[in-house]
């Protein structure tokens, strides 16, 4: 049984592959940010259009899968997938890949509900709300908006966790970013497909996910090295 006692990582031991993980290095990043808003721009001129056609009126297998990539694109089972994915890890004695893990998967959740306070400001009606469609802010009529779950359009959370995620492990490992990519795109057409938001809530999500989940990463990296060490876990 492997009992030695770690000391605490010096930062270059807890440091993740190298320098180039670390956000917004050089200019591809304005770049990104750049081509993201004229994105989240031709989505809103588009909203219409595409939502319309992805919304599912019937309730056949697409429907069903839909629904499936929905609940189980939420935050609850991601993170109970992921811990048991990184306990896994651990005791097969694969380290540094659940300690990786586990900085991807807490970085694209806390990316993804940061969106909360967007919703709670923006206050954007979802494509199947009983009311005229439109930003709200805080207040409709007479009435808050806080909390109210058809004003919670801008941007989808789903998405955005998903797209944390996908941001993080992009920069680290490529075959990890682009399967987490694609799955968040899944998501995302899931919550088009289900009425729950506008291709411009998805598009925005995909932005702020891929730019703000390595910036999460970045800032928690040394907490979850400090939380690895404190399990009497070795680094890799």
């Amino acid at each position: 049984m492997f009992r030695q006692r770690y000391v605490p990582f010096k930062l270059a031991a807890m440091s993740l592959p190298d320098a180039s993980c670390r956000p917004g290095r050089g200019r591809y990043f304005y770049y990104f940010l750049g081509a993201g808003l004229l994105a989240i721009l031709a989505a809103f001129l588009l909203d219409q259009t595409v939502t319309g056609a992805c919304f599912l009126t019937s309730r056949g297998t697409a429907c069903q899968i839909a629904r499936a990539l929905s609940k189980y694109g939420d935050w609850p089972p991601i993170l109970l997938a992921g811990l048991g994915t990184v306990a896994v890890l651990a005791i097969r004695r694969k380290f540094a890949t659940g300690r990786l893990l586990l900085l991807v998967l807490v970085a694209g959740l806390l990316t993804g509900m940061a969106t909360i306070l967007i919703h709670t400001a923006v206050g954007r009606t979802r494509p199947s709300a009983p009311v005229p469609q439109g930003f709200y802010g805080l207040r409709y009529e007479t009435q808050w908006t806080i909390g109210k779950y058809q004003f919670a359009s801008f941007p989808s959370g789903h998405t955005a966790a998903w797209m944390g995620m996908a941001g993080v492990a992009w920069q680290r490992r490529r075959t990890w970013g682009l399967l987490l990519l694609v799955t968040g795109a899944a998501v995302g057409w899931s919550r088009m497909a289900l009425g729950c938001h506008h291709l411009s809530d998805v598009t925005a999500s995909l932005v702020w996910g891929m730019a703000v989940g390595p910036w999460m990463a970045a800032w928690l990296e040394n907490v979850i090295n400090r939380l690895w060490s404190k399990l009497g876990l070795p680094p890799g």
